[in-house]
């Protein structure tokens, strides 16, 4: 009896051991997988936290892009209008200036002489004539439409003698007439329209233009 108790003390001394060792293994297992599933969640938010820093930066670079390409586009806008006012000024300076436009007071009806006003005004603009050297003095005649009603005078040849009374003066101011073309149009361009007294006013006029200088050939 007292053997049969020592032997069934040692069995539950060695059950009692065994069973402690396996409770002690298990913490160890799970805080091993504990350790791993925090190692993983570590990286994982480092490599978000990377993705993150890379996205920022790729937005600071697009950023930068677009804000020269803004630069660029800018220059190049400035550069055209640049260009375009340099073609402008070019154009401009090889079209006719108009010096004044002599209206229907200028003139009584079907006649040529040139009222006090004109004549003043002529004056004015004789300098800029003489100061541009080799430049042409272009004087157009226009009338309306209505007839002269005077035998062998219709409105082109009248407007071609208003035309050719301001080249005189010209000529007597000292502008040489070998500079100066007087053209009679008659009613063939009309600024307004007929139909009425205040139309027709302002198509009996005499415009006077100052053609630049042409360049010579093989020179800019």
């Amino acid at each position: 009896m007292r053997f049969l108790i020592i032997g069934l003390s040692i069995l539950f001394f060695s059950l009692s051991t065994i069973i402690t060792f396996k409770a002690l293994e298990i913490p160890d297992h799970d805080t091993s997988h504990q350790d791993n599933r925090k190692d993983e969640t570590s990286e994982l938010n480092n490599v978000i936290k990377r993705l993150t820093e890379d996205q920022e930066a790729n937005k600071a670079i697009v950023a930068n892009l677009q804000a020269t390409v803004s630069q660029l586009e800018d220059k190049l806008k400035t550069k055209q209008e640049v260009i375009e006012s340099i073609k402008t000024a070019d154009t401009d300076n090889n079209k006719p200036k108009t010096l004044a436009v002599f209206g229907g007071g200028t003139f009584s009806p079907g006649k040529i002489a040139l009222n006090d006003v004109a004549l003043s005004t002529i004056e004015n603009f004789v300098g800029e004539i003489s100061a541009s050297q080799g430049s042409r003095v272009i004087i157009e005649g226009h009338t309306d439409n209505i007839p002269t009603g005077k035998q062998n005078v219709d409105n082109m040849d009248l407007s071609l003698r208003r035309a050719k009374a301001i080249a005189n003066i010209l000529v007597s101011h000292g502008v040489s007439p070998d500079r100066i073309s007087a053209i009679g149009y008659g009613d063939a361009h009309p600024i307004d329209s007929n139909d009425t007294e205040e139309g027709r006013a302002k198509n009996r006029r005499v415009e006077v233009k100052l053609m630049p200088k042409e360049p010579i050939e093989g020179k800019s």
